[in-house]
C-alpha cells in the first residue's frame, strides 16, 4: 500500500470515530433526561399541587373582597341617594313671571312698571303679601287688584306675578306669589309725576317689609340713574 492511500485510510478513520463520538454523546444525553424524569419524585408532584390550590384560594379570596366591595357600594347609593342627587350640575329654570294682558298690551310710553320680588325667586305667602299691603295702605279693587289712592285719586295699581296675576285668593292659606308688579297707567291717573313719586314712596316700603328687590320689565335691577331719568321725563 502506497502513502497516498494510507493517508486517506487514516482520514477516513478519524472521520468515523469523530461521527461515533457525536452520535453517543447525543444518546447518552437524551437518556439522561429520560431517568431524570422517570425519578421525579411523588413529593415533588404534591407540592406542585399544594402550590396551586394556595394561589387559588388567594384568588377566591380576592374575589370575594371585590364582590363586598361592590355590594358596600350599592348599599350606600341606596342607602344615601340625597348625597347623589346633590352632586347632579342641572339647574332648575327661573319659573316664569307672569304679566297680566292688559299690561303687557300697554304702550311703553304710557307706562312705568317695577316688579317686586326675592333674588332667587322665592314664593311671597299670602300672609306676607296681606300684612305688606296693608301696612303700604294698599286696598283690593273690584279686579281683585291692589291699588293706592290719595284723596280719592288712583295713583298706581299691583297686579301679581304670578298667574292669574291677581290677589284674589290671597287670604287662602294656599296663596303665593312670586312678587308684586307695581305699575302707573299714565291713561288712568291724572298726574303721572304725582303717581310716580307716590309709587316710589310705597315700593321702598314693600321693599323692607317683604325683604326683596326691585326690578325693571327686563329684570335688571332698577338703579338710581333709571329713576333720575323718568323724573326728569315727567317733570
Amino acid at each position: 500500500m502506497d502513502a497516498t492511500v494510507f493517508r486517506w485510510v487514516l482520514v477516513i478513520i478519524a472521520i468515523l470515530l469523530a461521527v461515533g463520538i457525536y452520535l453517543f454523546s447525543l444518546h447518552q444525553s437524551r437518556l439522561r433526561k429520560r431517568s431524570a424524569m422517570e425519578n421525579f419524585t411523588r413529593e415533588e408532584i404534591d407540592s406542585a399541587f399544594i402550590e396551586d390550590e394556595q394561589l387559588r384560594h388567594e384568588l377566591d379570596n380576592l374575589n370575594q373582597i371585590l364582590r363586598d366591595d361592590d355590594a358596600d357600594a350599592v348599599g350606600q347609593i341606596e342607602i344615601n341617594p340625597a348625597r347623589e342627587a346633590a352632586k347632579t350640575p342641572y339647574a332648575l329654570p327661573d319659573p316664569e313671571i307672569y304679566v297680566p294682558p292688559d299690561i303687557a298690551r300697554k304702550d311703553e310710553d304710557r307706562l312705568i312698571s317695577y316688579h317686586l320680588r326675592h333674588e332667587d325667586f322665592r314664593l311671597i305667602t299670602g300672609e306676607e303679601a296681606q300684612a305688606a299691603a296693608r301696612d303700604a295702605g294698599l286696598v283690593r279693587n273690584r279686579d281683585n287688584l291692589l291699588e293706592y289712592r290719595e284723596d280719592g285719586e288712583l295713583l298706581f295699581t299691583v297686579a301679581s306675578l304670578s298667574a292669574p296675576g291677581d290677589f284674589a285668593e290671597i287670604e287662602s292659606l294656599e296663596f303665593t306669589t312670586l312678587g308684586f308688579n307695581c305699575y302707573v297707567d299714565f291713561d288712568a291717573c291724572a298726574d303721572p309725576q304725582r303717581a310716580f313719586e307716590a309709587l316710589l314712596r310705597k315700593v321702598d316700603e314693600l321693599v323692607r317689609a317683604l325683604n326683596v328687590k326691585v326690578y325693571k320689565p327686563s329684570q335688571e335691577l332698577l338703579t338710581i340713574s333709571d329713576v333720575t331719568d323718568i323724573r326728569a321725563e315727567l317733570a
